[in-house]
């Protein structure tokens, strides 16, 4: 069962309790705060999160889709302009009693899609909000071709080429008429 009211409500908190006899099927649309992906998201729509838990051995497993649309900030000129992301969702819930207890223990790579609760709920907008942060750019580019802005004049070089003069190095004027002798 889900928590929460059903009746005009989204509802966000799936019970894993009672996933254990029968599969549950989720599809909700949380709205995730633009912050979840960092400084360089300007706005973000509602993630898309749709799927099914079911048990698995000691746990549950988690397969679905998420994906929503964001409007970010290019890192180079600092337009703005349209992200949209879709990525598979397959997680294994686990009890924190199931946790290794060494310190240092090596995962493998099936290792890094666990996720460990203290509370049979897995909280979807947490969830949502989680993968998007993870689906954002480190350094959003609104091209990979984008020019990005003048350090003089701030001039967005995407626009075409502004009006400082080319820069010279004092240092090197010397060497500006050397010609290499034949």
């Amino acid at each position: 069962m889900l928590h929460g009211p059903r009746k005009g409500k989204r509802v966000l908190r799936i019970d894993l309790a009672h996933a254990d006899t029968e599969p549950l099927e989720f599809d909700e649309r949380p709205v995730v705060p633009p912050a979840a992906g960092g400084v360089d998201v300007v706005s973000a729509a509602p993630v898309e999160i749709s799927g099914r838990v079911e048990q698995a051995g000691k746990g549950f497993l988690l397969e679905g889709e998420v994906g929503g649309s964001a409007r970010l900030r290019c890192v180079r000129c600092l337009g703005e302009f349209d992200f949209s992301f879709s990525e598979r969702l397959d997680l294994h819930l686990l009890p924190l009693a199931a946790a290794p207890e060494d310190d240092e223990t090596r995962l493998a790579r099936g290792d890094l899609e666990v996720r460990f609760y203290t509370e049979p709920q897995i909280d979807l907008a947490e969830l949502a909000a989680e993968q998007f942060g993870l689906a954002v750019p480190m350094k959003p580019l609104c091209a990979e071709s984008c020019r990005g802005m003048c350090p003089r004049c701030g001039a967005n070089l995407n626009q075409g080429a502004c009006s400082c003069p080319p820069e010279t190095d004092d240092r090197l004027a010397a060497l500006q008429d050397w010609r290499p002798s034949e």
